[in-house]
């Protein structure tokens, strides 16, 4: 075969195969928003989506200032999903550190909330705000 002949066959092979390993990248769905507790974003946390049926994985990502943004694959992401949140909010008070730091130590009160929640991730653009609320006391 002649040079010229093998060279464009390589290059029709190459392009090919940059053609097949680009269109077979996963297919991904972001699912975003907004994390508050008695009307105040939740700072900081975890939240997780877990499949409603018990069957299949999770995905999830962090809270950071209120609010979340998490790509998945569709695979993994769409259909009714437990959703569990777990976040840490400071109160803006001071209280005792305790043992093992010297006695009269002060550190900022932090305020701790899990809760769970459900939800619907579809195709397409998927924003989910959970307001919760503090537990009676």
């Amino acid at each position: 075969m002649p040079k010229k002949v093998r060279l464009q066959l390589s290059l029709v092979v190459a392009a090919s195969w940059i053609l097949l390993i680009a269109g077979c990248g996963p297919s991904l769905v972001t699912v975003e928003g907004t994390v508050t507790l008695d009307g105040t974003p939740v700072e900081t946390g975890t939240i997780s989506f877990l499949p409603a049926d018990g069957k299949g994985p999770t995905f999830g990502g962090e809270l950071k200032g209120g609010g979340y943004q998490i790509q998945a694959e569709k695979t993994a992401a769409l259909g009714a999903k437990n959703v569990t949140i777990t976040g840490i909010r400071k109160t803006g008070k001071m209280i005792e550190a305790g043992p093992p730091a010297p006695a009269g130590t002060m550190v900022e009160e932090l305020l701790t909330v899990s809760n769970t929640e459900k939800c619907e991730i579809v195709d397409g653009e998927n924003k989910h705000d959970f307001q919760l609320k503090s537990a009676a006391k």
